[in-house]
């Protein structure tokens, strides 16, 4: 998913980041957080069905096997169509795609283990491409301290540098200003030790 360039590039950010706080940073990219193909072919078939109600009301003589391979053929080509990524993006609820990638986020903390650092102070930049989602979770150390407003600012930079193609100038300046807000918060303590590789994860 991403160019080996970039990705050093922003496994040299994270290292940085870690160079001057106690916490740990996390970042991770995810091509797509759900499926969404039930989505196409139910509106395909829906569309199909409304297909076959407007040939028989105009033509109410048409042989019942040609409406059937009108269909079948619609149906196959239509359902194809909304399939394509970015067709699909434009179908799909926004509400769903980011309860999705939200759910996605909050999984893959808990699969990595974030939840389980020596002094609770992980944070994970997550990104989900295809549903150009962004979201910054972070462990109890973090939130008891810091509220999550204090994110969002990064998030909505983000999230608009991914709309526009710009993966990876948005992540590095994501990192940077992660790190510039841990730095003062939680900054380095000698005896922490780095729990989590410092490169960019895919999933």
């Amino acid at each position: 998913m991403v160019d080996k360039k970039i990705k050093a590039n922003i496994d040299k950010a994270i290292t940085d980041v870690e160079k001057t706080s106690s916490s740990e940073l996390v970042a991770v990219i995810t091509g797509k957080s759900s499926e969404y193909g039930i989505i196409s072919i139910m509106t395909a078939s829906i569309t199909t069905l409304l297909l076959a109600i407007g040939i028989l009301f105009f033509y109410n003589d048409i042989n019942a096997l040609d409406l059937v391979e009108i269909q079948v053929v619609f149906f196959v080509v239509l359902s194809t169509v909304l399939n394509v990524p970015y067709i699909q993006y434009l179908l799909v609820p926004k509400k769903l795609l980011r309860e999705r990638a939200s759910a996605k986020a909050k999984e893959s903390f808990l699969i990595l283990g974030l939840h389980e650092t020596s002094n609770d102070q992980a944070v994970m930049l997550f990104v989900s491409k295809f549903e150009h989602y962004v979201e910054i979770v972070v462990d109890s150390g973090i939130s008891k301290k810091l509220s999550n407003d204090i994110w969002q600012n990064i998030v909505d930079r983000f999230t608009a540098d991914v709309k526009e193609d710009d993966f990876e100038r948005g992540y590095e300046r994501a990192i940077k200003a992660i790190g510039e807000i841990l730095k003062k918060e939680f900054p380095k303590k000698d005896k922490v030790s780095n729990e989590i590789p410092n490169h960019l994860i895919e999933i």
